[in-house]
């Protein structure tokens, strides 16, 4: 009675992280982000897209033969592509250049204009693909969900950010604010939808850097114009984009699809050791239950609720009792979903960061056009569970995200 109730929980909480969202409306922009190590002409991204994720599909097909009793595949995908066109060096930035998230930009880049110059005009067919991506409406990829699909490289859309910052180092302000505005917007309308987790962190990341660097423009010359761009770009934050919950669900998506293959290793023909391990050691639903726990916290009306007052969930990993009913009812499921199981908290942590700092930023910029009193804006920048402080001329925020890259505060100069 106690496995059959444990099972009917567990299968509950698989059914609260299904269904996968929907792919987002209109022309992806992916295959501009799919194979940045080859180069392969503009005119060609389709054609070979399409041959890539034919020969993806077939490969997957074949991937419960290819699985040991522990998920693990005997086989890593490579693509047909890498022997049909020439390879491309590896994307490696100068010193002074622009990473995703910088916080200001134009400061880092000051002095080492002409390295960064240099740089993107050897990378110029790389960003001519990452501004072809930020033109699309979504960047979701069209393989299936799997954890071994390939997956869009990101890297290359720190050039359009860096492309952005020398023109106003150059002395365009107002056609770098209006980019700058353009990829902020861009960046928030990829953000909004809901993908992979290393595509909703990437572009949060990438926010913080266009919001970063759109207020350096403007301090630059906050009497100018403010381009129509600019509407979109810093319109009010949406709290319900940064959830966490859309991007878990595909990650429990993938972890099944790993769940069902193991599941159906050996069902065609007669295996007895097959048929062994699915009886007495592995259970596909029993895998999805216990995989949910991870996210369900975050997932669950209440969660979802508590993450928007500012108060995440805990999503602290607990240890399996190996002499527990759990383990032994299918013990090579309950290891494989334990395997590598991170403290998901902390990428909603992450998100409300980014939530906190665009808030900040759009203060500043109000104020620095004169809509905002600079004393108004701690309230109208104003996020649940975070509070301001000011030290020595600056706006500080402390960030919750663990494992960022750069500093846990935020800190923009209060302008005079």
């Amino acid at each position: 009675m106690l496995k059959w109730f444990r099972k009917s929980f567990l299968t509950l909480l698989a059914l609260l992280m299904e269904p996968v969202p929907p792919p987002p409306a209109g022309d992806s922009g992916f295959k501009y982000l799919a194979f940045p190590q080859l180069d392969i002409p503009v005119d060609e991204l389709d054609a070979a897209l399409a041959r890539d994720l034919a020969a993806f599909n077939e490969w997957h097909a074949g991937a419960a033969d290819r699985m040991t009793v522990r998920g693990e595949t005997t086989a890593i995908w490579e693509s047909p592509l890498a022997a049909e066109y020439p390879a491309r060096p590896p994307l490696n930035a100068p010193e002074g250049a622009c990473s995703l998230r910088e916080p200001d930009c134009l400061a880092t880049m000051r002095g080492n204009e002409q390295a960064v110059r240099e740089w993107l005009q050897s990378e110029a067919a790389r960003l001519d693909l990452a501004e072809r991506a930020l033109a699309s409406d979504h960047l979701a990829s069209p393989y299936p969900l799997a954890i071994d699909a390939p997956i869009g490289s990101f890297q290359p859309l720190r050039l359009p950010l860096n492309a952005i910052a020398l023109q106003a180092l150059d002395g365009d302000l107002p056609g770098a604010l209006d980019r700058a505005c353009g990829l902020l917007a861009a960046e928030r309308r990829f953000f909004a939808q809901d993908g992979l987790l290393i595509d909703k962190m990437v572009h949060g990341a990438l926010i913080d850097g266009a919001a970063g660097l759109v207020l350096g423009i403007r301090r630059a010359d906050p009497a100018a114009p403010m381009p129509a761009s600019c509407t979109e770009a810093l319109a009010p934050v949406v709290p319900e984009q940064y959830l966490a919950c859309g991007a878990f669900k595909h990650e429990f998506g993938m972890v099944a699809t790993v769940s069902r293959q193991l599941d159906g290793a050996g069902r065609e023909g007669w295996d007895p050791r097959q048929t062994l391990i699915r009886w007495t050691l592995t259970n596909e639903r029993l895998m999805r239950g216990w995989n949910a726990t991870h996210f369900a916290p975050m997932c669950s009306d209440e969660g979802k609720a508590a993450i928007l007052a500012g108060d995440v969930p805990s999503a602290s990993f607990v240890p399996t009792d190996y002499a527990s009913v759990d383990f032994w009812a299918a013990p090579i499921s309950r290891i494989l979903a334990d395997v590598a199981a991170p403290a998901y908290d902390k990428y909603q942590h992450r998100l409300l960061d980014h939530a906190a700092s665009l808030r900040l930023h759009q203060a500043a910029i109000a104020a620095l056009n004169g809509e905002l009193a600079v004393d108004a804006v701690p309230q109208a920048a104003a996020s649940p569970g975070y509070t301001f402080a000011i030290e020595d001329g600056h706006w500080v925020l402390p960030l919750k995200g663990v494992g960022t890259q750069t500093a846990d505060v935020l800190r923009i100069a209060i302008p005079d």
